[in-house]
């Protein structure tokens, strides 16, 4: 991930090494990971990867140096492991299944793919179909100067103290985001990834004492690139600016880090978290769907 960003086709590249280790972290301690992910190479170098979330939906990445022919053969090999890994939970039944999955017979396979990309035309040349969900990329330069953010009165803008500040951190979260899955175990697992830093996970303490926003920062310095994920705001503190707050803020410690840009992604749905973006300074590069398929077609 941090030689995509090197790469010519920088900013257009979907994923960063904040996502990957954000994903372990909600995976929880007890996942297999050697049966979600897979590697794929050519010549014994790493040219993709494909992560799986049961039943049979997929996150993926190829790299930007192969050719064509390459990227949709090894696309292609990505595609028909999901297939089989589909067919194996429709056979198992829902024994095989997490507890929130669709029954066997009305499951479908998954996979993103940015409109406009190759993939997405490889997807419906090989019976995939778009959907209306959708997530933008947003991307933003970091060599323009950033003013401090204006916290509001009565707010301390800081980075969390740990591990003293574990469950307030997760119950803003929760609240944020819910229902939310989130745990104290699960942001314990975050917190010790290689390229979480504590100084860049940051929150609004408000008045109370409770926490009112957040936002964890990942940096990536070989690829120079930063990304926010997640970013939240309690629901009894929203319609203050304090989104816009704790990113600008985000943003400074991102380019004090000697970082190149910055990246967050925002489900098109979600009116709230796209002005958020673009008020923070942030420019929409692409837009990633979901593209479904039946398994029995698989």
């Amino acid at each position: 991930m941090s030689a995509s960003w090197l790469s010519p086709a920088r900013p257009l590249v979907h994923c960063t090494i904040g996502d990957l280790e954000w994903w372990l972290a909600l995976g929880g301690p007890s996942v297999d990971w050697s049966a979600r992910i897979r590697i794929w190479s050519i010549g014994g170098d790493p040219v993709a990867w494909a992560w799986l979330t049961p039943p049979a939906s997929l996150d993926w990445f190829v790299s930007h140096e192969l050719t064509p022919d390459e990227e949709h053969a090894v696309r292609r090999d990505i595609l028909a492991w999901l297939a089989d890994v589909g067919r194996e939970a429709v056979a198992g039944g829902a024994s095989a299944l997490p507890a929130a999955a669709n029954p066997p017979d009305s499951m479908s396979m998954t996979v993103w793919a940015a409109d406009g990309w190759p993939e997405s035309a490889l997807l419906c040349d090989l019976g995939w179909s778009a959907t209306d969900v959708s997530l933008t990329q947003y991307h933003q330069p970091l060599d323009v100067d950033l003013d401090p953010p204006r916290v509001p009165d009565g707010y301390v803008l800081r980075s969390v103290r740990l591990p003293d500040d574990i469950p307030e951190r997760v119950a803003v979260h929760r609240a944020a985001f819910a229902p939310s899955k989130m745990t104290d175990e699960k942001y314990r697992i975050a917190i010790a990834q290689d390229h979480y830093a504590a100084e860049r996970d940051i929150v609004l303490e408000a008045p109370d004492g409770t926490f009112a926003a957040f936002a964890m920062c990942w940096a990536d310095p070989v690829g120079s690139i930063g990304e926010f994920e997640p970013v939240g705001v309690h629901p009894d503190h929203q319609r203050r600016g304090l989104g816009r707050v704790i990113m600008r803020h985000g943003l400074r410690l991102m380019r004090a880090a000697g970082l190149r840009d910055a990246l967050v992604f925002s489900f098109r749905s979600n009116a709230a978290s796209e002005a958020l973006y673009r008020s923070a300074g942030f420019a929409e590069v692409a837009v990633h769907r979901q593209y479904t398929k039946p398994i029995a077609s698989g």
